[in-house]
């Protein structure tokens, strides 16, 4: 895991409020693929299949020995529906990396413009590459004889402050353009896994098919650890047997999740006596 994925556990203070969410609970910030890009500057690893999805990772946990594990709290119901604290084990590996769906998103391969001309006309950027990218390609597809594209009777003109040049390399005895090459490598993005086929003299680069996006994955995902319930805390079922967290030292709050009655419940039936009564 790179340095700067941080993702350490934080117990989440208090509200200040009847109730709320058992995410208000929560140890680890929950991420998707696009805040945890926008978050930390990288691309997610690809969607996992053999895992259920994982929206947190705890970059705290030892995981130096595959055998480690890692313990939390987590929310769950009863066979009664009613809202309880378990405890939940997973491997330590599997607590320091995150399992999003959705699919990569791979950067753009940008060709940057280039004032080199051919004959007064301008080069197609295209066709150019940096000497080390060509030595490079060469080597992988296991081509020879790298050396520029000139035609004597139209030399080519590079600025000063363009370090690119038309490289080509034979491959299986026919010349290969480099920059047409790495075009067609990053046709689908920078890093969009493919392989070569050196079939014939020409190189195809051929995409991978699609991986695995989790986006149908209907399993439920992994439940984020949240932090222990205070003295003056306890789990409720609400509505459509939503868990959520009640203040019990709000007492009359608490007593209407609880189902007591109230004062204000006691009001509001002596007015619709004395309405009916007025009837």
């Amino acid at each position: 895991m790179a340095n700067n994925l941080v993702s350490p556990p934080v117990v989440p203070a208090q509200l200040n409020t009847e109730f709320y969410n058992i995410l208000d609970l929560a140890l680890f910030k929950a991420y998707s693929r696009d805040s945890y890009r926008a978050t930390f500057g990288v691309e997610a690893a690809a969607y996992d299949p053999t895992r259920v999805r994982k929206s947190w990772f705890d970059s705290t946990v030892d995981v130096s020995d595959p055998s480690n594990v890692a313990v939390y709290r987590v929310v769950a119901q009863d066979q009664n529906g009613n809202g309880i604290l378990r405890q939940m084990v997973m491997p330590a590996q599997e607590a320091a990396t995150i399992n999003l769906p959705g699919a990569i998103r791979y950067p753009p391969y940008v060709v940057t413009p280039t004032l080199a001309t051919r004959g007064g006309s301008t080069l197609n950027a295209i066709y150019l590459s940096l000497e080390s990218d060509a030595q490079e390609l060469m080597t992988q597809l296991g081509g020879t004889g790298l050396q520029q594209e000139e035609l004597p009777s139209y030399p080519a003109s590079y600025p000063s402050d363009e370090p690119r040049r038309q490289w080509y390399f034979l491959a299986q005895g026919q010349p290969v353009n480099v920059g047409a090459l790495l075009f067609t490598r990053n046709a689908q993005g920078v890093g969009a896994p493919g392989h070569w086929d050196v079939s014939s003299p020409q190189p195809v680069w051929v995409p991978d098919l699609p991986a695995p996006t989790g986006e149908d994955d209907t399993r439920p995902p992994r439940s984020m650890p949240v932090r222990d319930l205070l003295p003056n805390e306890q789990l409720y079922t609400g509505m459509m047997g939503i868990l959520g967290v009640v203040r019990t030292d709000l007492k009359e709050t608490a007593d209407e999740a609880s189902g007591v009655f109230t004062p204000d419940d006691r009001a509001m039936l002596r007015m619709i006596y004395l309405a009916i009564g007025k009837l």
